[in-house]
């Protein structure tokens, strides 16, 4: 039986998912305690419902620092900048957990054939998509965006033994953004578990990581961002518990020019952004780090191979909002994802 969830209270989280509760009597509020910082350029909040310790909200968040300390392209003696600084010149040992993540991270490349790419600093940096700028008078020239692109191959990244990790060619750049996060919010969960939390969300600015039942035998209520409409706005909610939310879009980080969008997931192959059917992806995981890369992933392939793409793949579910607003969604969330009432949104047989 559907609910009209518009009577639901909304919590708004961070960048594009948002949390309502799940029960007869939607004014029920949880006791939680919750600590939230800036961290890998997003804002993150932890909130935990049972156990409520600060010790473990801290424990949760110096893994987080650990993690970003290691694993930002940004931070000048972070694993990834050195491999990057050596890029074409000599290997580098890494610690493992960042080894681990550049594991997973060349699993995607391989898996997606070069459609995900951790390799694609030099396009990155390129066309350089930040949030606050809505407009812009000038794109990369087609030379720029073709050196740029020649830079990029998942297939000079090697991985070495005793954690040594050593991008083939001067000039390469690696980045993690599209998967660390994930990896981050897998970590938060496990500090969790390891303090006997049952009952937490873990919101890491578009990954979301819902540990634990609402109540007994009942689930959560995920709100998936409505791209046409300011963060907070939803197309519609699934019901989930124990399981990894992230949401990717053209919405997110874009920029304007000359009446057209260019928003800052980049098609490796290309060497533009991703334009294609889509503006919304979100996908349902045990393990947030997949979620993270593939939710990248299919977003640059597009709804058809998108959508084949997802269906090959266990234990992963997809919501695809495309730009006519009709949404799509992988058979085991049929019934589980719905809209609101009179609803600009149409579910679709794909």
């Amino acid at each position: 039986m559907k609910r009209d969830i518009r009577k639901l209270a909304i919590l708004v989280l961070a960048l594009g998912l948002f949390l309502t509760g799940c029960t007869a009597d939607s004014s029920q509020k949880l006791n939680y305690i919750s600590k939230t910082d800036f961290l890998m350029d997003t804002v993150m909040t932890v909130r935990i419902y049972d156990n409520q310790k600060d010790k473990i909200l801290d424990k949760v968040f110096e893994r987080l620092k650990e993690i970003e300390d290691r694993m930002s392209s940004h931070i000048e003696a972070s694993d990834v900048s050195k491999i990057n600084d050596n890029a074409g010149i000599q290997p580098v040992t890494v610690n493992s957990d960042t080894y681990e993540v550049i594991k997973r991270a060349i699993f995607y490349a391989e898996l997606s054939k070069g459609n995900y790419d951790p390799t694609i600093g030099s396009l990155v940096d390129l066309w350089d998509v930040k949030a606050e700028e809505k407009e812009r008078d000038f794109i990369p020239g087609e030379k720029e965006i073709e050196e740029a692109r020649s830079l990029v191959g998942y297939e000079d990244l090697e991985l070495l033994d005793n954690n040594q990790v050593y991008l083939k060619r001067k000039g390469m750049k690696l980045v993690l953004g599209s998967i660390v996060k994930g990896y981050a919010a897998d970590e938060a969960r496990r500090i969790l578990i390891e303090n006997k939390v049952e009952k937490a969300i873990v919101d890491l600015g578009g990954n979301l990581f819902i540990h634990g039942e609402k109540d007994q035998g009942v689930q959560w209520l995920i709100g998936i961002q409505d791209p046409f409409n300011p963060t907070g706005s939803y197309a519609g909610v699934v019901e989930v518990s124990d399981k990894s939310v992230v949401t990717s879009g053209d919405y997110e980080r874009f920029f304007t020019f000359e009446g057209k969008r260019y928003n800052h997931i980049i098609d490796p192959y290309l060497g533009y952004p991703a334009d294609n059917d889509l503006t919304g992806i979100s996908i349902i995981s045990d393990k947030s780090i997949d979620g993270d890369a593939l939710s990248t992933t299919v977003f640059v392939m597009g709804l058809d191979e998108g959508m084949d793409f997802v269906n090959g793949l266990e234990d992963i579910e997809a919501i695809f909002i495309s730009k006519d607003k009709s949404i799509y969604v992988t058979e085991k969330l049929k019934g589980i994802f719905n809209l609101p009432k009179e609803s600009p949104f149409t579910i679709k047989d794909y």
